[in-house]
């Protein structure tokens, strides 16, 4: 039987897993009211309306719950009971979106996912058959990341996880990558030393918040975590430029690097 496949599905299910799982909604993911505050990391980006299907009283609840959370939601009016179709897991969450863009033109192989946070992009890479190492300092975030991918065993490549602080205690592989990925944290030291890192064609893919980000929203609140501009690809030397941006993306401003290490000599 071939694995599962993660599909995006449309709306909330608050309801107890008690209740969703014997009568499920079409189309829903079950996440139950009660297990929100710690599964947040499962939610649609928070540019999206989260949809929200359940019995009125449950679903004005959730709505109120999600608003109260700086989240923007609505209760669906009508919807469908029925199985998931068989060999579907529903997600709401989606993966960066700069690595989604780019993954569909690499070969899966080995993948390091540095600062990985709750572990979305890593399960996505695995659920592309991606065997990723997951790397993050926080434990916490960790725990989410290893839940998540459990809730999607079915569809994923095993992760390896592994807890460091990527100031200071650098991990030492005992192999090479075929693709790291890098988003949101900005470590000048650490990109320096990724391309040792890396197999030959190897790829990595970065993105970080830009000084005109930091001027408009204050955040990140170190100077040295924002980019100046044209700098990103200075910060990774000796590899061929496959795409760099700088961009306003909704209301983030960022650079997106795409390199590649040169291929082995046949």
């Amino acid at each position: 039987m071939p694995p599962a496949r993660l599909v995006r599905y449309d709306f909330l299910d608050p309801r107890p897993a008690s209740q969703a799982a014997p009568h499920p909604i079409h189309r829903a993911v079950n996440i139950p009211l009660s297990e929100l505050p710690r599964r947040t990391n499962e939610l649609p980006p928070k540019s999206e309306i989260v949809r929200v299907a359940a019995e009125p009283e449950l679903a004005r609840s959730t709505v109120s719950w999600l608003a109260s959370n700086g989240r923007r939601a609505e209760r669906v009016e009508s919807f469908d009971y029925a199985p998931a179709p068989e060999g579907e897991i529903g997600r709401l969450w989606e993966p960066t979106a700069f690595l989604a863009e780019a993954v569909p033109q690499l070969a899966p192989g080995t993948a390091l996912d540095l600062a990985c946070g709750t572990g979305r992009d890593s399960v996505y890479l695995a659920s592309c058959g991606w065997r990723v190492t997951a790397a993050d300092v926080l434990p916490d975030a960790l725990v989410r990341g290893r839940q998540l991918a459990e809730r999607c065993a079915a569809a994923i490549a095993p992760i390896c996880w592994l807890q460091c602080d990527l100031e200071c205690d650098l991990p030492d592989f005992d192999h090479g990558f075929d693709l790291i990925i890098i988003f949101r944290y900005l470590n000048r030291d650490l990109l320096r030393r990724l391309v040792a890192w890396l197999n030959p064609g190897g790829s990595v893919l970065c993105e970080a918040f830009t000084t005109l980000h930091r001027d408009r929203h204050g955040k990140p609140a170190r100077l040295d975590r924002v980019l100046r501009a044209g700098e990103l690809p200075t910060l990774l030397p000796g590899l061929k430029q496959q795409h760099y941006s700088e961009a306003w993306r909704g209301s983030l401003h960022t650079a997106r690097f795409w390199g590649q290490r040169a291929a082995s000599a046949p």
